[in-house]
């Protein structure tokens, strides 16, 4: 990959996870009933039926998507397809306001096919299906941990205060408002609009933990149910376009499983933000480069560290580049210190990225915490000691922990 082709699939792929789950994230304030835990059942009864139903409503809309973030804003307008139960195709329509031209992304059910014309690049991600991904329950595969598992509506329900604001119209149809609010202090909030006769949400407000709402998504238009033919879902790719294959996920497991498909010492923070499990590990691997993926969740949001082992540039073994070999994500943000080391930290959107190294090793958390959180975090890592210098595999991991990130445990 060019520095060019690397730099811009991480912007446009970044936009297009968010872009892609705005429509499944609850939050903020505004009540309109009145009483402590005012029609808190129903509230819960739609987010039980959202999640575990969700997937079951198939349809095609028009969609308007709003970030917000500290460099500025940008927006797009998409066509949404969905067949039930896994079967995806959005298509991002250029506009005056977006910050890239069309692009599709598809989901088969498997992996998810992203066509950037302006690149002349189909980005082939297997296993990031969304549907896929969302059949995972934070707490209940086989990566949890923590006794405080259980389904994402329990744990959503230990860490947040959910509660039914009103009844509106929207898109022509009327829509239960659900409010999220965090019961810890540092963990963004949600708002949804809940459709009264379908498990699907019509709009999604966004907050930062500071309050600021960081993104907007909802339906112009919907059509329920309509015939769909699976053709649909296959991507036509033009003559010439490259497909690259970029990493796939992987099932969960348990952190003793990772240490020993790692090989090396994946150390995970002795601190974590209160609500927080340790839902399991993954392993990605790029050229002869093993990085550790370890994710954190409360059943809404996801904090996701990664460990990259010292490995010594000469013992590396031909393979394809890491994106971070073309595009020095160590740069981004300001520099922070940390005990006994330093970092960076970055906003990546939503989320905050912090990197730093020890020991040779390199580490990276990513999250939409407040950054002390995050902080707090990096100083508890105990790294095991080595003598080699980093490599920087980071970077090859970063496009699929973003789809990762943004889709599983919606």
């Amino acid at each position: 990959m060019s520095k060019r082709l690397a730099g811009a699939a991480i912007v446009a792929l970044v936009a297009m996870v968010l872009a892609g789950i705005v429509g499944y994230q609850p939050a903020a304030e505004t009540q309109t009933n009145t009483g402590p835990g005012s029609g808190s059942d129903l509230a819960r009864a739609l987010l039980r039926a959202v999640i575990e139903r969700g997937n079951e409503v198939s349809f095609k809309a028009t969609q308007t998507i709003i970030l917000w973030y500290p460099t500025g804003s940008s927006a797009c307008i998409t066509n949404v397809i969905h067949k039930a139960p896994n079967l995806t195709r959005t298509d991002y329509l250029p506009s005056a306001t977006a910050t890239s031209g069309y692009r599709v992304v598809i989901s088969d059910g498997e992996s998810t096919w992203h066509y950037e014309p302006s690149l002349g690049v189909v980005f082939h991600m297997p296993g990031t299906a969304p549907d896929r991904a969302r059949r995972q329950k934070p707490g209940t595969g086989p990566g949890t941990v923590s006794a405080a598992g259980g389904t994402a509506l329990a744990l959503v329900e230990a860490n947040y205060d959910i509660s039914l604001v009103s009844t509106e119209s929207l898109a022509g149809r009327r829509a239960h408002v659900i409010k999220l609010k965090p019961r810890h202090p540092g963990s963004p909030s949600r708002r949804i609009w809940v459709d009264t006769e379908f498990p699907f949400i019509l709009r999604t407000e966004k907050y930062r933990p500071n309050g600021f709402m960081s993104s907007l998504s909802f339906y112009n238009h919907i059509e329920f149910s309509p015939e769909i033919d699976d053709s649909v879902f296959k991507l036509q790719v033009p003559p010439g376009v490259a497909i690259v294959t970029l990493p796939g996920g992987e099932d969960l497991v348990t952190l003793e499983e990772l240490q020993k498909k790692a090989g090396f010492a994946v150390p995970v923070p002795e601190f974590v933000p209160a609500g927080y499990i340790l839902e399991g590990g993954t392993l990605t691997r790029r050229g002869d480069v093993e990085v550790a993926h370890v994710r954190f969740t409360d059943g809404l949001n996801t904090i996701s560290f990664f460990v990259a082992p010292p490995t010594p540039r000469a013992d590396r073994r031909p393979g394809p580049p890491g994106i971070a070999d073309q595009f020095d994500m160590v740069s981004l943000g300001r520099q922070v210190a940390l005990d006994g080391a330093r970092g960076r930290l970055a906003d990546y959107q939503d989320a905050k990225l912090l990197r730093w190294q020890a020991s040779g090793y390199e580490f990276t958390l990513i999250g939409e915490v407040d950054e002390s959180l995050l902080l707090q975090m990096a100083e508890s890592v105990d790294a095991p000691e080595s003598r080699i210098p980093a490599k920087d595999p980071f970077g090859g991991s970063v496009i699929k922990f973003f789809y990762e990130f943004f889709w599983t445990g919606r």
